[in-house]
């Protein structure tokens, strides 16, 4: 499984196989910086909003899937968590879905933009290989919020994103905040765009901050 940082929330999910998964493409003028163009056979959505829907940068015919669902795209197995983009129940900002990735061997959840602690979503999803998962607030849990779900949900590899990087133009917690809560020695910052996933660190969980995938 390879696993790219598209940036603000969007990864592309490559299994060994070679099928792809883009989640949460975004619109330039929504978040500062334009996406690079990549090509995939299955785009998620976790909701329809522009930071996290736009096709713009995805080449193909792709599938796209903005529901709850459960399906196969040849060798990735999805299953999607409905959930809030608030702590409101939906009432500020809507609903917001976790989707759920099983591919050659291992479990990667994209948190999308959630905005709760959701005890439900926790039980589905703990003890998962690879956790995305919102840091910057605002829209979206903040350091603490996050911090809370890696604890109840153990993933032996957690990625932030949605923060704050001075390519973005709207105002969220930069990441350092997060990583504030995590021991030095966890964190990985080596300025990669790309993690190659075979062998996975035992707990604790391990922190790896990527860069944007600019090729």
């Amino acid at each position: 499984m390879k696993l790219q940082y598209l940036g603000h929330a969007s990864f592309r999910i490559i299994s060994d196989m070679g099928t792809t998964v883009v989640t949460d493409p975004y619109k330039a003028d929504w978040v500062g910086f334009e996406m690079t163009p990549v090509r995939c056979d299955v785009v998620t959505v976790s909701h329809h909003h522009g930071d996290h829907d736009c096709m713009d940068g995805v080449l193909g015919n792709p599938a796209v899937l903005d529901e709850q669902i459960t399906c196969t795209a040849d060798d990735i197995a999805i299953d999607s968590i409905s959930t809030f983009h608030d702590n409101a129940k939906g009432a500020e900002r809507g609903k917001n879905l976790v989707f759920t990735f099983a591919l050659d061997g291992l479990k990667a959840v994209h948190m999308g933009d959630i905005g709760c602690f959701d005890e439900n979503v926790v039980e589905k999803i703990r003890d998962c290989d690879v956790l995305l998962i919102p840091v910057g607030g605002t829209f979206t849990v903040d350091a603490q919020g996050a911090k809370r779900y890696v604890d109840a949900v153990r993933p032996k590899i957690v990625v932030p994103m949605h923060y704050k990087t001075s390519e973005h133009n709207f105002d969220v917690d930069g990441v350092d905040k997060f990583l504030a809560l995590f021991a030095p020695a966890s964190i990985t910052n080596d300025g990669s765009d790309t993690l190659i996933l075979s062998d996975l660190p035992e707990l604790p969980t391990k922190v790896v901050v990527l860069n944007r995938f600019k090729d």
